[in-house]
C-alpha cells in the first residue's frame, strides 16, 4: 500500500499542479521520472508482476491544456503499461498527430449505424453489419441469463440506431429500456418501450442555437467545421470542439473519417431545419 501511496503522489504532482507550471519545473521532470520510475519498479517486484496504471479524467481538460500536456516526455517515460484517456476533440485535431506517434494508441472506434457515401458524407442508408455488432453486443448479454427474447427485433434495432455506435451509450440506453419496462409493467420492450427511453436519455442533451448551423452542416457534409464561438466563461471556442466532447457529432472511421450528428438528437435539428424555412 505504501508504495502506491507514493506513486499516487508523485504522479499527482507531475499531472496536476506542476503541469500548470511546466516552464518553471522543466529541470525537475527528469527527476521526478526517475523517482517515479524507482517506485514502479519496486512495485513491480514486490507483486512479481507487471503494472498497468489507468489515468482518467484528462478527457476533461480542455484542449490547449490536453495538447500541451500530450507533449510532456513524463507520459511516454514511465516505465509500466498506462492508459490515458484523452478530450475526443483532441482525437481528431491536427495538432494531435505528431504527439500520437509517441503512443500507442487504442482506438475504441464508434460502429457506423449509417452509411456514408462516396465522399464521405452521411446517408439514411443504415449500415447492417455496425447494428449487427451492436445487437450482439445485448443478446450476448442477455443469453448469459437466459433471456433471448427480452427485446422485440424492432425495438433492439431502434436502440442500436439511436445510440450512434457508442457502446456506452447502447448499454445504457438499454439499462434505461428495462426499467421503463418494469415501471409500465411491461414483460418485454417493444418499440414504445424503446422510444420512451430514447426520450429519457435524450434529455441529458442541451443543445444551444449556435449549435444547429454547425450540427447542420456536418450532417450534410460528414465534416468537421472551424466556426468559432465566444462565451464569457469559455472565451472564443471552436464549436465543433464542444459537439465532439459532449456527443452531439460522433465520428466514425472507415476508408477516411467522416462525421455525423448523434442520432439521439436528429430530430431536434430536423425541428430547427424546418423552422428555418
Amino acid at each position: 500500500p505504501d508504495v502506491f501511496t507514493r506513486l499516487g503522489l508523485i504522479l499527482r504532482r507531475g499531472f496536476t499542479r506542476d503541469i500548470t507550471r511546466s516552464l518553471n519545473i522543466g529541470p525537475d521532470l527528469n527527476d521526478i521520472i526517475t523517482r517515479t520510475n524507482d517506485i514502479i519498479q519496486a512495485a513491480r517486484t514486490d507483486c512479481n508482476q507487471n503494472l498497468l496504471i489507468i489515468v482518467d479524467g484528462l478527457d476533461r481538460q480542455d484542449y490547449g491544456t490536453a495538447v500541451k500536456m500530450f507533449e510532456s516526455s513524463l507520459l511516454t517515460e514511465l516505465e509500466c503499461h498506462i492508459i490515458y484517456t484523452i478530450p475526443i476533440s483532441l482525437r481528431y485535431s491536427p495538432s494531435f498527430r505528431q504527439p500520437m506517434e509517441s503512443f500507442q494508441c487504442l482506438d475504441l472506434y464508434n460502429l457506423p449505424v449509417f452509411e456514408c457515401d462516396r465522399n464521405s458524407g452521411p446517408t439514411s442508408t443504415p449500415n447492417q453489419a455496425g447494428r449487427d455488432i451492436l445487437k450482439s453486443v445485448i443478446t450476448e448479454r442477455l443469453a448469459k441469463i437466459n433471456e433471448t427474447d427480452l427485446f422485440t427485433p424492432d425495438a433492439l434495432d431502434l436502440l442500436c440506431e439511436k445510440s450512434g455506435g457508442v457502446i456506452r451509450d447502447l448499454i445504457r440506453l438499454a439499462r434505461t429500456a428495462c426499467q421503463v419496462a418494469v415501471k409500465n409493467k411491461k414483460e418485454y420492450v417493444d418499440t414504445t418501450i424503446a422510444q420512451e427511453a430514447i426520450q429519457e436519455e435524450r434529455k441529458a442533451y442541451t443543445i444551444n442555437d449556435y449549435h444547429f448551423p454547425e450540427l447542420a452542416t456536418v450532417h450534410q457534409t460528414g465534416r468537421l467545421t472551424t466556426n468559432t464561438h465566444h462565451l464569457p466563461k469559455q472565451g472564443h471556442f471552436v464549436i465543433c470542439d464542444e459537439l465532439l466532447q459532449n456527443k452531439y457529432v460522433l465520428g466514425y472511421d472507415g476508408d477516411h473519417t467522416w462525421f455525423d450528428v448523434n442520432p439521439i438528437i436528429i430530430q431536434d435539428l430536423e425541428q430547427w431545419q424546418a423552422s428555418q424555412n
